[in-house]
């Protein structure tokens, strides 16, 4: 009993100290891997039915908190700009809750100290780079009308398998060859925000990543 009082305060604080923020969860949550084909399917049609609601929800609170006009966030690359200069303002970093930070350590043993993070985002704050991610989404498919959104179920264990994605991208190296691409723009903002554990995040870090991408949009 005690035990399970020590796990509720401690979650109970956590959501008390988070960001203020409305949260889009997915009917079938975040776990893609074992998600049925017809979750995938579902899952994948709920999430691009709540994207203009989503949008507009996002757009009016970061220009608000911003003190700036909504029209600035125009789906432009760069707006991108002022939006991670709200996320570094916004964003909440906590520690690893102690059940998490357990299983980390168990999976250590096979894959290394690397494994363990101590620290962690917020649940809000993960949210918000969900809604960013879509926004960078939109701002592809609103600006390169090559692109589009897009979901795929297979090869099941592939990384971005079951997860909105944009698709009409095109790799081309003469080291690595070339073919179709496509990219997750929800991870985009994931790999870029991990800057925030390994030093000190920019305000032009996400327009950057974006500008990268934008090399592989064909003619």
């Amino acid at each position: 009993m005690v035990n399970r009082f020590c796990e509720f305060f401690e979650q109970w604080k956590r959501f008390t100290n988070d960001v203020p923020y409305d949260l889009a969860v997915p009917p079938f949550g975040l776990d893609y891997y074992h998600m049925t084909t017809k979750h995938a399917k579902e899952n994948y049609q709920w999430f691009i039915s709540i994207i203009p609601n989503r949008m507009a929800y996002f757009r009016n609170r970061c220009a608000s908190d911003l003190k700036v006009s909504e029209c600035l966030l125009d789906y432009s690359p760069a707006s991108l700009v002022p939006i991670w200069e709200w996320f570094i303002k916004t964003a909440r970093i906590e520690k690893t809750p102690k059940e998490e930070l357990k299983k980390m350590i168990e999976g250590a043993k096979i894959f290394g100290d690397s494994w363990i993070c101590r620290e962690q985002f917020s649940v809000a704050t993960r949210f918000i780079m969900r809604d960013i991610g879509i926004y960078i989404g939109e701002s592809f498919v609103r600006n390169y009308m090559q692109l589009k959104w897009a979901y795929y179920d297979k090869p099941k264990n592939y990384v971005d398998s079951r997860q909105p994605i944009i698709s009409g991208f095109y790799y081309k190296n003469d080291d690595y060859g070339e073919g179709e691409m496509i990219v997750n723009p929800i991870a985009m903002v994931e790999g870029v925000a991990a800057s925030f554990f390994d030093s000190n995040p920019y305000e032009t870090e996400l327009f950057d990543s974006y500008i990268k991408k934008t090399l592989w949009i064909p003619d």
